[in-house]
């Protein structure tokens, strides 16, 4: 493959890469594709795709081919740093090994959540999407490894996407540490405009732009009705007609205006029984992270 990337946000899912995907691509020194958001490349590379169950697509339109890659580039400009937001790169184990063979010199970011929160929001996500069928959070967790088994994506592995300890290890057996930026959610949440101008310099942008942050796509929730959210959700004749006239982009804001106004808060929070369940099966993965990084998270297990 001729064509390399200067910068890959790697993750992690639900932590705040889709609005730094938007923050990021505001930047006149930065090129990011806008028709494929996430391509998945180096999770898939060559592959021929055939995931099961609800949401299989995701997976299954992830781009495979190295040309149909390196073209989602091409509108490029002389200059400009060039990269884009998969966040299945830090879960999927395949991922690191290909990147480092692709491109070795590659500058990585990632934004890490409380594991617990991540997989609560990851669960809410996929009701908000229809991908998700059961409301009982608890029973999801108990159907993680038969579901995985029998081919369904990555997402209803609730309790092994935030992994991040095992994640960081394999990437830090190919890459130098310095190759890295990783912030946490919380203060991303808290303060993203210096964080925003660490992440600029460290990919070669101009640490001194400044990002309209006033869009926060992908909110969480459950809808309040389940048949306006298939509308928005969901491929129809009316949404069809609108996609051969409004482009991806604004297409995308509109929806997911749309949609925010559609979500109400869970009535009720994470259940305490599945909060023990994550703590029990995330504790070791967490110290790992906490050794990995010289950082403490025991924090996150409550």
């Amino acid at each position: 493959m001729t064509f390399k990337p200067d910068f890959l946000v790697i993750g992690a899912a639900r932590s705040g890469t889709t609005a730094l995907y938007n923050y990021l691509k505001q930047h006149p020194d930065v090129f990011m594709p806008t028709a494929i958001k996430e391509p998945n490349f180096f999770c898939y590379e060559g592959l021929s795709l055939n995931v099961q169950g609800p949401g299989a697509e995701f997976i299954n339109n992830s781009v495979t081919d190295p040309a149909a890659y390196a073209a989602l580039f091409a509108s490029a400009g002389p200059g400009q740093v060039t990269g884009e937001a998969s966040p299945l790169y830090l879960y999927e184990s395949r991922a690191a090994k290909r990147i480092f063979h692709h491109a070795p010199d590659v500058k990585m970011l990632a934004i890490l959540r409380n594991p617990i929160e991540q997989a609560y929001s990851h669960f809410l996500y996929a009701t908000r999407l229809m991908v998700e069928n059961e409301p009982d959070f608890v029973k999801v967790l108990h159907m993680e490894e038969a579901r995985l088994a029998k081919g369904w994506q990555p997402l209803f592995g609730y309790s092994s996407f935030p992994r991040y300890g095992a994640q960081l290890s394999g990437y830090f057996e190919h890459f130098d540490r310095s190759q890295f930026l990783i912030e946490t959610y919380d203060d991303f949440n808290e303060d993203p405009l210096p964080m925003l101008g660490r992440m600029f310099e460290f990919i070669g942008a101009d640490p001194g732009f400044i990002p309209d942050i006033s869009y926060r796509p992908n909110a969480g929730g459950v809808p309040k009705s389940q048949i306006f959210q298939d509308f928005l959700i969901k491929p129809n004749p009316i949404t069809g007609l609108i996609a051969k006239v409004v482009p991806l982009e604004l297409r995308s804001k509109i929806r997911d205006r749309l949609v925010a106004r559609n979500l109400k808060k869970s009535d009720h929070g994470m259940p305490e029984e599945a909060r023990a369940i994550l703590s029990a099966r995330l504790r070791d993965d967490v110290g790992r992270l906490s050794d990995l990084l010289g950082r403490d998270f025991s924090h996150w297990l409550g």
